[in-house]
């Protein structure tokens, strides 16, 4: 990342609350200008997410009659957002604090964060990542003003299928789910991967030490089509899941599908989700019955984006991480934790 216009690091705080809302209303300024309606959905939920490999805060709701409910912090508001979509919202989007546990504390991740998310019925895959890009570029004239004009976002943007991203940047030809991925990927010279790495381990570990510092050549970058088994609740189609990632200097933004409609489609998805973290060794979450409901909702075809808040001024102010623009992050509580 080019640092040449980057502001101080160590901000007053003052200063970076007035960064952060300034790119609030940009960002609520670009949806509301396309007729989306801004919502709000629980942070403490009975599921917190779908996701095979995060951990999650875990409290109890007590009763006066001393019933215990276990509850989580959301990682996530995608599953209430989805319910929305079910009730006729079929243009929304929510900033709000999301929470991820157990070792989510470094230069670009701490354990809550702001989180975009926005859902569009109607749209298509491409559409999507035209509007992705348009909403990072409208952000980027929003936060001028404020001296945060560190990022450029180029008329196209370059796209990457995984499969060509593997090929083209570690000499891999990927095979979803191949147990002889963490070979062929030592012999491809990924240092980080044992011989014993299943699959998922393997491919994460060729996306971070091979794949995303290649994408950091690129100011900007799209990379899509995952291998099946990376699909989560995205749409398959010819054998690849209809998801892309947006990276600005190699640091992952945003994380986006084209959703799995049908209530049969997503509880198969979940219980596979449940199956593969019982697998690695994490606890099992509960299903959200509210959720499975909403989805026997037939749905117009739609799309949903998730995009972390403090990555994305990070890198309009031109920082090297999200550090010194979360209010309070040098609080006692992760002080002898940070990077």
């Amino acid at each position: 990342m080019n640092h040449s216009t980057s502001r101080r690091f160590n901000r007053p705080l003052s200063e970076v609350f007035a960064l952060r809302a300034t790119l609030r209303r940009a960002v609520r300024d670009f949806f509301d200008s396309r007729g989306f309606l801004e919502i709000e959905t629980p942070c403490l939920v009975r599921t917190p997410g779908t996701e095979v490999y995060l951990n999650y805060f875990e409290t109890a709701w007590e009763s006066l009659g001393g019933d215990r409910e276990r509850l989580y912090l959301r990682s996530s508001p995608e599953l209430h957002m989805k319910q929305a979509l079910a009730a006729g919202c079929h243009r929304i989007y929510q900033i709000g604090p999301c929470f991820r546990n157990r070792g989510e504390l470094g230069s670009w991740h701490h354990p809550e964060f702001s989180m975009l998310e926005w859902y569009r019925c109607g749209t298509d895959y491409e559409a999507f990542m035209v509007e992705t890009a348009d909403l990072i570029r409208h952000c980027v004239q929003g936060m001028r003003k404020s001296g945060c004009d560190a990022l450029r976002v180029p008329d196209t943007v370059p796209r990457f299928t995984v499969a060509r991203a593997f090929q083209e940047f570690a000499g891999i030809d990927l095979v979803d789910m191949d147990h002889g991925l963490a070979g062929r990927a030592r012999k491809a010279g990924v240092v980080s991967v044992r011989e014993d790495d299943d699959f998922d381990t393997a491919f994460f570990k060729v996306l971070l030490e091979k794949v995303e510092p290649a994408l950091a050549r690129h100011t900007v970058a799209i990379l899509c089509d995952y291998p099946a088994s990376q699909a989560a609740l995205a749409i398959v189609s010819d054998g690849v899941a209809k998801r892309f990632e947006f990276f600005i200097h190699g640091v992952e933004l945003s994380n986006a599908f084209l959703e799995l409609p049908g209530r049969a489609a997503n509880e198969a998805r979940i219980k596979e989700s449940s199956i593969r973290r019982s697998a690695a060794g994490l606890s099992a979450v509960p299903e959200d019955p509210d959720f499975l409901d909403a989805m026997s909702v037939a749905l117009p075809p739609c799309a949903g984006n998730a995009l972390g808040i403090d990555r994305l001024l990070a890198v309009l102010a031109g920082d090297p991480g999200i550090s010194g623009l979360i209010p309070f992050r040098q609080a006692s509580v992760w002080r002898g934790h940070l990077p």
